[in-house]
């Protein structure tokens, strides 16, 4: 039975059909299972990093510093997404495995039009957020996704689902069925020959930045110019178009048009890792599938083991 989610208020405008586009499925070209490990368990295809478990997205607010000084959990996922949103503000989509959860994580936001097909490639994971504006709803309604909101489950979440809310990951995925890891498309293994060295860049979305700094062991992320975490093994910087989205909202008291980020197609594509950058190309020509990442020869480009950071850009 498909359960409903949190509304809010939404006036229909923009780009019809690109969830039609983007999030229909396809059966024939789903990613494999994970690979059994030595020990007989799959090994975690999201970063490489121990067995894999049962997944859970997060739709996690990014607005302000205030915001910024209470986040938790992000360092502790297997793959985070830096996203646009309505107003050149971001958002992060995260990811984790069952087997890397922390304690909490949040503060819960609402989720959007991009995190639809994004979340595709995963399987029928399930995604927690605090709400969608009410014409999204019919779209995650047919979405393949297991849906966690306050409207269905209010005792989930903290703080009587009011903002801020968190969540308790152990608790969603025990009450929960969601699906094993399987490869978004990342490959993981020794870095290839070449690159640039490169200790540290910044990314700007019209009102947002992310910036990271190689430590020597891994990457240090930065919201707005402030410390974030800490400790992310690989960052993909995936250059995709954002258009106009399907839907304006209307709760800031004036209409803001929420953006779509185009998550299937082809690109090109930098991958940071070891201080060094290499640059490749993206392709995800099928919703179900993962996104591969080719360095100019052809050859897949391996990822670090450890946590991924996706950076959506321009």
């Amino acid at each position: 039975m498909r359960r409903h989610r949190l509304p809010l208020a939404v006036a229909g405008a923009g780009v019809a059909g690109l969830i039609a586009v983007q999030g229909c499925s396809s059966s024939a070209h789903k990613p494999p299972p994970p690979s059994p490990s030595p020990t007989g368990q799959a090994a975690n295809p999201l970063d490489n990093s121990g067995t894999a478990g049962n997944l859970l997205a997060v739709k996690i607010d990014n607005v302000g510093r205030n915001t910024q000084q209470i986040q938790q959990g992000l360092g502790r996922a297997d793959i985070v997404y830096w996203v646009q949103v309505e107003g050149g503000l971001s958002r992060f989509l995260a990811v984790y495995d069952a087997n890397h959860l922390p304690e909490k994580i949040g503060p819960v936001r609402s989720a959007r039009q991009t995190d639809i097909p994004l979340l595709q490639q995963y399987g029928r994971l399930d995604f927690a957020y605090s709400g969608a504006i009410s014409g999204l709803i019919p779209l995650l309604d047919h979405a393949d996704l297991q849906t966690v909101t306050p409207f269905d489950d209010p005792g989930a979440f903290s703080n009587r689902a009011m903002d801020p809310t968190f969540i308790d990951p152990h608790q969603i995925l025990a009450k929960y069925p969601s699906v094993p890891a399987r490869s978004p498309g990342f490959t993981f293994g020794a870095a290839p020959g070449g690159g640039t060295a490169l200790t540290e860049m910044t990314w700007h979305l019209p009102a947002a930045s992310l910036g990271v700094h190689f430590s020597g062991s891994g990457y240090d992320v930065s919201v707005d110019g402030h410390s974030a975490w800490s400790g992310t093994a690989t960052v993909v910087v995936q250059h995709v178009s954002i258009v106009p989205g399907q839907f304006t909202d209307f709760n800031a008291g004036h209409p803001d048009n929420e953006v779509f980020t185009q998550s299937t197609g082809s690109g090109q594509a930098e991958v940071l890792r070891d201080g060094k950058v290499w640059a490749t190309h993206w392709s995800r020509p099928d919703p179900a599938a993962g996104t591969s990442f080719t360095l100019p020869d052809g050859g897949a480009m391996p990822f670090a083991t450890g946590p991924v950071l996706v950076v959506m850009v321009p």
